[in-house]
């Protein structure tokens, strides 16, 4: 078997086992037809995008019709902003939100009543007048995604575990490394303009938040789904060397991004090219 077929294979195999996981979870939903909401959460470059729309497709191809909603719909506006001691303005913890308006939309949508969802313009830093109305007919089901989805405070009081089914997804290589940061140094770099400094700057608090407002829920999921590809090393490895080689010699972060390019230097690359067009992966890479 030459590299190339080699290499094929073994991306199509780690492939595989993440749409087998997403296939037992579209069967569970479309096995009952009392479940309305689908929740699915998972910290910073776990795979939310795609995730929600690959399970979104799998479900209709059940049978089941689907709406999607994202609860970054329903950040605060602007002039109702919690800030934090420091002085920044609170973007992450579940006071971002609007509860109430998330908690009517959802009670709505559970009980077969119109709800009012918003959309939300991060330019203008406030929700649009365009709301969709939705009514879940039938067996209809809404899939819900955002960092806070299996928080309790959303929808405790008016919906039953039978009528939600709930996703968490993370990111394990299983060998204590941290796929995600290398996920979200590519990713920023090419679609953000971000360079190592700013994504370290963010991660230690991307993940102290993490802790604090979804992992803690992750044990009352339903599934939780791994979205690590072990290909995704030698994938990821070459951009996250360019892109942390560029950080300068007085950065405080120097020695941590010195001892990430190691790792990295070892890994036998895989071009961005060999990545499917489908994949989860498509997130964060860049082809040329």
């Amino acid at each position: 078997m030459d590299e190339k077929l080699r290499i094929t294979e073994r991306i199509r195999k780690d492939e595989n086992d993440y749409e087998r996981a997403l296939c037992k979870a579209a069967e569970s939903v479309c096995s009952d037809n009392n479940i309305r909401l689908v929740l699915i959460t998972g910290g910073s470059c776990s795979g939310k995008t795609t995730t929600t729309k690959k399970l979104a497709a799998l479900i209709t191809e059940m049978g089941r019709h689907t709406h999607t909603i994202s609860l970054d719909d329903f950040y605060r506006n602007a002039e109702d902003s919690i800030y934090l001691e420091n002085g920044t303005r609170d973007i992450e913890s579940i006071n971002s939100l609007e509860i109430g308006l998330i908690k009517k939309c959802f009670c709505d949508l559970v009980e077969g009543k119109e709800a009012s969802v918003p959309r939300f313009d991060f330019i203008s830093q406030h929700r649009t007048d365009n709301y969709e109305q939705i009514i879940l007919d039938g067996t209809e089901v809404a899939i819900i995604e955002g960092l806070h989805a299996l928080n309790p405070q959303l929808y405790d009081g008016f919906s039953s575990s039978s009528k939600t089914y709930k996703v968490y997804l993370f990111s394990d290589d299983g060998e204590d490394g941290d796929p995600r940061f290398k996920r979200r140094l590519v990713r920023d770099h090419y679609y953000r303009g971000s360079d190592a400094k700013a994504t370290f700057d963010q991660w230690d608090i991307v993940k102290s938040n993490e802790l604090e407002f979804i992992n803690k829920f992750a044990d009352t999921a339903d599934i939780k789904i791994n979205t690590f590809f072990p290909y995704e090393k030698g994938v990821l490895a070459g951009p996250a060397i360019e892109v942390l080689s560029k950080l300068p010699s007085e950065s405080k972060y120097i020695e941590r991004a010195i001892e990430f390019i190691k790792k990295l230097s070892v890994i036998k690359q895989i071009p961005a090219s060999y990545v499917p067009k489908n994949s989860l992966l498509q997130e964060f890479i860049k082809v040329d």
